[in-house]
Protein backbone atom coordinates (compact mmCIF):
# COMPACT_ATOMS: atom_id res chain seq x y z
CA UNK A 1 0.00 0.00 0.00
CA UNK A 2 1.48 2.95 -0.59
CA UNK A 3 2.05 6.31 2.05
CA UNK A 4 0.32 9.03 2.10
CA UNK A 5 2.66 11.95 1.99
CA UNK A 6 1.94 15.30 3.59
CA UNK A 7 1.35 18.00 1.25
CA UNK A 8 4.24 20.50 1.69
CA UNK A 9 4.02 24.25 2.34
CA UNK A 10 7.63 25.81 1.20
CA UNK A 11 8.44 28.63 3.87
CA UNK A 12 9.97 31.65 3.21
CA UNK A 13 13.42 31.57 3.15
CA UNK A 14 13.84 27.90 3.12
CA UNK A 15 17.06 26.21 1.71
CA UNK A 16 17.65 23.07 0.52
CA UNK A 17 20.63 20.89 1.82
CA UNK A 18 22.04 21.24 -2.31
CA UNK A 19 21.64 23.36 -4.89
CA UNK A 20 20.87 20.67 -7.30
CA UNK A 21 17.87 19.95 -5.03
CA UNK A 22 14.50 21.67 -5.11
CA UNK A 23 12.85 22.40 -2.10
CA UNK A 24 9.80 19.93 -2.84
CA UNK A 25 12.62 17.16 -3.04
CA UNK A 26 14.22 18.51 0.08
CA UNK A 27 11.10 18.65 2.75
CA UNK A 28 10.39 15.08 1.00
CA UNK A 29 13.74 13.73 2.20
CA UNK A 30 13.31 15.17 5.79
CA UNK A 31 9.86 13.81 6.07
CA UNK A 32 11.11 10.52 5.43
CA UNK A 33 14.02 11.12 7.60
CA UNK A 34 11.87 12.08 10.62
CA UNK A 35 9.77 8.92 10.00
CA UNK A 36 13.11 6.89 11.55
CA UNK A 37 14.63 6.59 14.78
CA UNK A 38 17.92 8.06 15.83
CA UNK A 39 19.04 4.16 15.82
CA UNK A 40 17.82 3.88 12.45
CA UNK A 41 19.46 6.77 11.03
CA UNK A 42 22.72 5.73 12.59
CA UNK A 43 22.24 2.15 11.47
CA UNK A 44 21.27 4.33 7.44
CA UNK A 45 24.68 6.22 8.50
CA UNK A 46 26.81 3.00 8.96
CA UNK A 47 25.83 1.36 6.11
CA UNK A 48 26.57 4.52 4.10
CA UNK A 49 29.83 4.59 5.51
CA UNK A 50 30.45 1.13 4.86
CA UNK A 51 29.52 1.37 1.36
CA UNK A 52 32.23 3.70 0.81
CA UNK A 53 34.54 2.47 2.22
CA UNK A 54 34.17 -1.31 0.07
CA UNK A 55 33.99 0.67 -2.90
CA UNK A 56 37.78 2.63 -1.91
CA UNK A 57 38.91 -1.02 -1.22
CA UNK A 58 37.62 -2.27 -4.83
CA UNK A 59 39.38 1.18 -6.58
CA UNK A 60 42.54 0.44 -4.59
CA UNK A 61 42.85 -2.80 -5.67
CA UNK A 62 42.57 -1.77 -9.50
CA UNK A 63 44.90 0.90 -8.74
CA UNK A 64 47.82 -0.58 -6.84
CA UNK A 65 47.39 -4.30 -8.04
CA UNK A 66 50.69 -4.49 -7.96
CA UNK A 67 51.67 -4.30 -4.05
CA UNK A 68 51.65 -6.99 -1.52
CA UNK A 69 49.36 -6.88 1.19
CA UNK A 70 51.24 -5.24 4.13
CA UNK A 71 52.11 -2.41 0.90
CA UNK A 72 48.13 -2.35 0.36
CA UNK A 73 46.90 -2.12 3.60
CA UNK A 74 49.81 0.95 4.18
CA UNK A 75 48.65 2.38 1.25
CA UNK A 76 44.92 2.39 2.14
CA UNK A 77 45.67 3.82 5.67
CA UNK A 78 47.61 6.57 3.70
CA UNK A 79 44.96 7.56 1.80
CA UNK A 80 42.16 7.45 4.44
CA UNK A 81 44.36 9.21 7.03
CA UNK A 82 45.83 11.80 5.34
CA UNK A 83 48.27 14.20 7.67
CA UNK A 84 46.75 11.89 10.89
CA UNK A 85 48.29 8.84 9.76
CA UNK A 86 50.83 7.27 12.12
CA UNK A 87 54.23 7.25 10.80
CA UNK A 88 55.20 3.55 9.51
CA UNK A 89 51.50 2.81 10.02
CA UNK A 90 50.49 -0.61 8.55
CA UNK A 91 46.89 -1.60 9.81
CA UNK A 92 46.94 -5.20 10.93
CA UNK A 93 43.31 -6.15 9.71
CA UNK A 94 42.16 -7.23 6.75
CA UNK A 95 38.84 -6.19 3.74
CA UNK A 96 36.27 -7.40 6.19
CA UNK A 97 37.96 -5.25 9.10
CA UNK A 98 38.70 -2.06 6.96
CA UNK A 99 35.04 -1.56 6.11
CA UNK A 100 34.14 -1.11 9.87
CA UNK A 101 33.69 2.61 10.24
CA UNK A 102 33.14 5.16 12.50
CA UNK A 103 30.13 4.40 13.96
CA UNK A 104 31.10 1.08 15.08
CA UNK A 105 34.22 2.09 16.61
CA UNK A 106 32.08 3.58 19.22
CA UNK A 107 30.98 0.16 20.27
CA UNK A 108 34.94 -0.81 21.42
CA UNK A 109 35.42 3.08 23.37
CA UNK A 110 32.03 2.92 25.46
CA UNK A 111 33.22 0.00 27.83
CA UNK A 112 36.81 1.41 28.42
CA UNK A 113 35.20 4.69 29.27
CA UNK A 114 32.51 2.81 31.74
CA UNK A 115 35.43 0.88 33.36
CA UNK A 116 37.12 4.08 34.12
CA UNK A 117 33.71 5.99 35.30
CA UNK A 118 34.89 8.63 32.56
CA UNK A 119 31.46 10.34 31.50
CA UNK A 120 31.80 11.16 27.92
CA UNK A 121 29.29 12.56 24.76
CA UNK A 122 29.36 11.17 21.14
CA UNK A 123 29.35 14.61 18.95
CA UNK A 124 30.39 15.74 15.50
CA UNK A 125 29.01 13.45 12.36
CA UNK A 126 28.15 10.41 14.20
CA UNK A 127 25.53 12.65 16.38
CA UNK A 128 24.96 14.96 13.50
CA UNK A 129 23.73 11.45 11.19
CA UNK A 130 21.60 10.23 14.59
CA UNK A 131 19.87 13.80 14.73
CA UNK A 132 19.58 14.88 11.22
CA UNK A 133 20.91 14.18 7.26
CA UNK A 134 22.50 10.87 6.88
CA UNK A 135 25.72 11.10 5.42
CA UNK A 136 29.15 9.86 5.55
CA UNK A 137 31.82 11.20 8.20
CA UNK A 138 35.43 10.53 8.34
CA UNK A 139 36.49 10.16 12.02
CA UNK A 140 34.12 10.00 15.43
CA UNK A 141 34.20 13.06 17.60
CA UNK A 142 34.28 12.20 21.92
CA UNK A 143 34.32 14.91 24.77
CA UNK A 144 34.81 13.28 27.63
CA UNK A 145 35.18 14.23 31.64
CA UNK A 146 38.66 13.07 32.91
CA UNK A 147 40.94 14.13 35.34
CA UNK A 148 44.51 13.85 34.31
CA UNK A 149 45.74 11.66 37.16
CA UNK A 150 43.21 9.29 35.01
CA UNK A 151 44.77 9.94 31.42
CA UNK A 152 48.08 7.43 31.89
CA UNK A 153 46.11 4.49 32.62
CA UNK A 154 43.59 5.64 30.21
CA UNK A 155 46.17 5.81 27.51
CA UNK A 156 47.64 2.20 28.72
CA UNK A 157 44.06 0.35 28.17
CA UNK A 158 43.26 2.34 25.14
CA UNK A 159 46.64 0.72 23.71
CA UNK A 160 46.14 -2.87 24.72
CA UNK A 161 42.73 -2.14 23.17
CA UNK A 162 44.70 -1.86 19.82
CA UNK A 163 44.95 2.23 19.59
CA UNK A 164 47.44 4.33 18.88
CA UNK A 165 47.37 7.27 20.86
CA UNK A 166 49.11 10.44 19.47
CA UNK A 167 49.77 13.62 21.27
CA UNK A 168 49.97 11.77 24.37
CA UNK A 169 52.65 14.28 26.46
CA UNK A 170 50.74 17.53 25.48
CA UNK A 171 47.43 16.98 26.67
CA UNK A 172 48.61 15.25 29.75
CA UNK A 173 51.14 18.50 29.61
CA UNK A 174 47.98 20.43 29.14
CA UNK A 175 49.02 21.82 26.37
CA UNK A 176 46.17 21.05 23.70
CA UNK A 177 42.81 19.39 24.95
CA UNK A 178 42.63 17.00 22.33
CA UNK A 179 43.77 12.98 21.96
CA UNK A 180 43.92 11.42 18.49
CA UNK A 181 43.85 7.54 18.65
CA UNK A 182 43.88 5.35 15.61
CA UNK A 183 42.42 1.67 15.91
CA UNK A 184 45.08 -0.50 14.31
CA UNK A 185 43.03 -2.94 12.65
CA UNK A 186 40.31 -1.51 11.45
CA UNK A 187 42.26 2.23 10.08
CA UNK A 188 38.98 4.19 11.94
CA UNK A 189 39.84 7.66 13.85
CA UNK A 190 38.50 9.01 16.77
CA UNK A 191 39.61 12.64 18.91
CA UNK A 192 39.14 12.39 22.17
CA UNK A 193 38.33 16.55 23.47
CA UNK A 194 39.14 17.00 27.26
CA UNK A 195 36.08 18.47 28.68
CA UNK A 196 36.46 21.96 30.01
CA UNK A 197 35.78 22.30 33.40
CA UNK A 198 32.99 24.78 33.01
CA UNK A 199 29.42 24.73 34.08
CA UNK A 200 28.31 24.72 30.25
CA UNK A 201 30.14 21.25 29.92
CA UNK A 202 28.54 20.05 33.25
CA UNK A 203 25.49 20.88 31.82
CA UNK A 204 26.49 19.51 28.37
CA UNK A 205 27.29 15.94 30.11
CA UNK A 206 23.79 16.01 32.30
CA UNK A 207 21.86 16.41 29.03
CA UNK A 208 23.54 13.89 27.10
CA UNK A 209 21.56 10.84 25.78
CA UNK A 210 22.07 7.38 25.26
CA UNK A 211 21.01 5.11 22.18
CA UNK A 212 21.90 1.82 20.56
CA UNK A 213 24.11 1.68 17.42
CA UNK A 214 23.61 -0.52 15.07
CA UNK A 215 26.01 -3.45 16.52
CA UNK A 216 23.80 -3.52 19.48
CA UNK A 217 25.32 -1.55 21.46
CA UNK A 218 24.23 1.59 23.63
CA UNK A 219 26.56 4.63 23.35
CA UNK A 220 26.05 8.37 24.66
CA UNK A 221 25.08 11.53 22.38
CA UNK A 222 25.60 15.04 22.77
CA UNK A 223 21.53 16.59 23.12
CA UNK A 224 20.30 17.92 19.61
CA UNK A 225 20.11 21.18 20.98
CA UNK A 226 23.81 21.37 22.39
CA UNK A 227 24.91 19.70 18.47
CA UNK A 228 23.65 22.23 17.01
CA UNK A 229 25.12 25.15 19.27
CA UNK A 230 28.46 22.96 19.21
CA UNK A 231 28.03 23.15 15.36
CA UNK A 232 27.12 26.61 15.11
CA UNK A 233 30.18 27.91 17.47
CA UNK A 234 32.66 25.69 15.01
CA UNK A 235 31.43 27.50 12.09
CA UNK A 236 31.90 30.36 13.27
CA UNK A 237 35.36 29.83 13.55
CA UNK A 238 36.05 28.69 9.93
CA UNK A 239 32.68 29.04 8.05
CA UNK A 240 32.41 25.60 7.36
CA UNK A 241 29.60 24.97 4.61
CA UNK A 242 29.51 21.27 6.28
CA UNK A 243 29.14 22.37 9.81
CA UNK A 244 26.06 24.74 8.58
CA UNK A 245 24.20 21.62 6.14
CA UNK A 246 24.25 19.63 9.52
CA UNK A 247 22.98 22.37 11.85
CA UNK A 248 20.39 22.26 8.91
CA UNK A 249 19.63 18.91 8.72
CA UNK A 250 19.52 18.85 12.37
CA UNK A 251 16.78 21.26 12.72
CA UNK A 252 14.81 20.05 10.06
CA UNK A 253 14.34 16.51 11.46
CA UNK A 254 13.89 17.54 14.89
CA UNK A 255 12.31 19.92 14.63
CA UNK A 256 9.06 20.81 17.79
CA UNK A 257 11.12 18.59 19.30
CA UNK A 258 13.77 20.87 20.46
CA UNK A 259 13.82 22.59 23.40
CA UNK A 260 13.96 26.33 21.79
CA UNK A 261 13.88 28.15 25.07
CA UNK A 262 17.48 25.89 26.03
CA UNK A 263 18.42 26.91 22.57
CA UNK A 264 17.93 30.59 22.50
CA UNK A 265 19.41 31.36 25.93
CA UNK A 266 22.21 29.14 25.41
CA UNK A 267 22.84 30.76 21.98
CA UNK A 268 22.40 34.49 23.55
CA UNK A 269 25.31 33.61 26.08
CA UNK A 270 27.57 32.78 23.67
CA UNK A 271 27.24 35.40 21.12
CA UNK A 272 24.90 32.88 18.22
CA UNK A 273 21.41 34.33 18.20
CA UNK A 274 21.96 36.03 14.80
CA UNK A 275 22.93 32.44 13.42
CA UNK A 276 20.47 29.71 15.10
CA UNK A 277 17.91 32.85 13.80
CA UNK A 278 18.89 32.52 10.27
CA UNK A 279 19.52 28.32 10.71
CA UNK A 280 15.88 28.67 11.72
CA UNK A 281 14.33 30.30 8.85
CA UNK A 282 16.29 28.09 6.12
CA UNK A 283 15.50 25.21 8.17
CA UNK A 284 11.76 26.34 7.71
CA UNK A 285 11.08 26.19 11.41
Amino acid sequence: MTQALPKFTIKPGYQPQSLDTTPEVDLLQFWLLKQRTPEQRLEMGSAMNQNARRFAINCFRKRFSNLNQPEFAQKLAQAWLAEDCPQHYIPTGDEMTWIQDSIALAEILHPIFEAFNIPYYITGGVAAIAYGEVRTTRDLDIVISVIPECLSPLISELEQAGFYVAGVDDVISGRMRTLQITHIQTISRADLMIAEDSELERRKLERRQQYQIPTGATVFLASPEDLILNKLSWRKSNSSEKQWRDVLGILKVQGDSLDKVYLHNQAESVGLVKDLNRAFVEAGL
